[in-house]
């Protein structure tokens, strides 16, 4: 019996190894799941995937792992890997429902639609709460509408303006020159009030590029304003812009090809050619940005010496604070004409708020800002021009109807007033403007 006792001995430190080891292995898996998901909740959903996969090397049969697992995955975009997972659930417990909706996302992801409409139709079968059957209701509309390839919606207006100084007239009667003081004459040296009946139609044209989130986008917009007395300033807008839309993350690139066309009274005013550059970055459903970057070439039929080449830069931010919608916006634009005197440098910013109302109402306010500063002195001057343009205004939009089926498509009744205060080191460009809108909008 001694000669035996170092065996035994052998034999119940090896088990005591082959225990302890397997002990120590399952609290380390633990320790990695617990963290994986307090990573998960905490939002940091790539290290929580790194621990949770460690965590299922030493327990490949716990199913809330699996779950968790499987969620982390789907949030770091690895669809593939987040199916296993939830199948490895499947297995075991076949009627987890909240699985099978998981398991119904990923599908989407990967553009297999028939095989999630399958799991959430399962789902629908067993009747579960209201609030899940509303949630998948809701998810089947997203996945008929990304198999959606075109999109089209636009909007109609028709309204009246009136405007108190039409001509832009400039406060004072008379100027400084360097031939001496100069009485204004003419129709426009007179501060005068008019009515402008005017509609307006924009169309907006969506192609999605099969089985990705690419786009090809097109825009129109179509404007007539008929003035009650002015007829020469009778003016008819016809514009566009066409081009693709590359979508990576949460970031938009945008490349538009852009023309413009305007008729001032009967005669041919303006035409112009161009492309803009975009980028759209969403931080957050409730806070997005825009960059945008635009050349384009004026010319003037009427008066070459306007002609000219201009490039624009421009951003804007749009964030939801305590109810309210508040944009923010900054641009500088350099033109070039073929006469100096009407070159020029600006730059602008604004900024507006809105906020919904009782009574299926919108209230807004905004301001604005402008300083233009021109390359040479005008001939009748002899200093170059600086102007300075203030803007404030307030409007009103009341919902009339909306569609139960669409929620875009609405006939709304608005109401703007803008005040417009101009300064300029050259009096003839002073004055003041008072501008009201009312229209009627339907957007479809």
């Amino acid at each position: 019996m001694k000669r035996r006792m170092p065996f035994l001995k052998v034999i119940f430190i090896l088990i005591f190894i082959g225990f302890g080891s397997g002990s120590v292995s399952s609290f380390a898996g633990e320790n990695l799941f617990s963290d994986g998901v307090a990573l998960f909740n905490a939002g940091d959903f790539q290290a929580s995937y790194d621990h949770l996969l460690k965590a299922f090397e030493h327990e490949p049969e716990n199913l809330d792992l699996n779950f968790y697992l499987g969620r982390a995955a789907f949030e770091t975009g690895q669809y593939e890997m987040a199916i296993m997972a939830f199948e490895r659930i499947l297995i075991s417990s076949p009627r987890e429902n909240r699985v099978k909706l998981e398991m119904a996302r990923a599908f989407q992801k990967l553009g297999a639609n028939n095989t999630a409409i399958q799991y959430c139709l399962e789902v629908l079968a067993s009747n579960p709460p209201e609030a899940v059957k509303n949630n998948i209701q809701s998810f089947l509309a997203h996945i008929k509408k990304t198999e959606q390839t075109h999109f089209l919606n636009g909007q109609l207006s028709a309204g009246i303006d009136w405007n108190n100084n039409i001509w832009a007239s400039p406060s004072v009667g008379t100027i400084n020159t360097i031939i001496g003081n100069v009485d204004l004459t003419g129709a426009s040296s007179i501060k005068t009030r008019d009515w402008i009946y005017n509609s307006t139609l924009g169309i907006q044209h969506a192609y999605r590029f099969p089985l990705s989130d690419h786009f090809w986008k097109t825009e129109a917009t179509l404007y007539n304003g008929v003035y009650d007395k002015t007829n020469a300033l009778d003016i008819q807008y016809i514009g566009g812009n066409t081009g693709p839309e590359l979508v990576s993350g949460k970031n938009r690139w945008g490349v538009r090809f852009l023309f413009n066309h305007i008729d001032l009274g009967d005669t041919e005013y303006q035409n112009s050619l161009g492309f803009k550059l975009l980028l759209d970055h969403s931080f957050n459903p409730y806070f997005q940005g825009r960059t945008a970057l635009k050349i384009e070439e004026k010319d003037f039929p009427n008066n070459p010496g306007k002609d000219a080449k201009s490039i624009s830069l421009s951003h804007d931010i749009n964030f939801l604070f305590k109810h309210n919608w508040v944009s923010l916006g900054f641009k500088a634009e350099r033109e070039n004409a073929d006469d100096d005197e009407n070159s020029y440098k600006r730059y602008g910013s604004n900024v507006s708020i809105s906020r919904e109302l009782p009574f299926d109402m919108t209230g807004s306010a905004g301001y604005a800002y402008q300083f233009s500063t021109y390359s040479e002195p005008g001939s009748l001057f002899n200093k170059s021009r600086e102007d300075h343009q203030h803007s404030a205004g307030a409007g009103l939009k009341k919902i009339l109807w909306q569609s139960s089926d669409n929620s875009g498509r609405t006939a709304s009744l608005n109401l703007n007033y803008q005040h417009i205060w101009a300064f300029s080191n050259i009096e003839l460009y002073e004055y003041e403007q008072d501008l009201v809108q009312l229209f009627l909008l339907y957007a479809f």
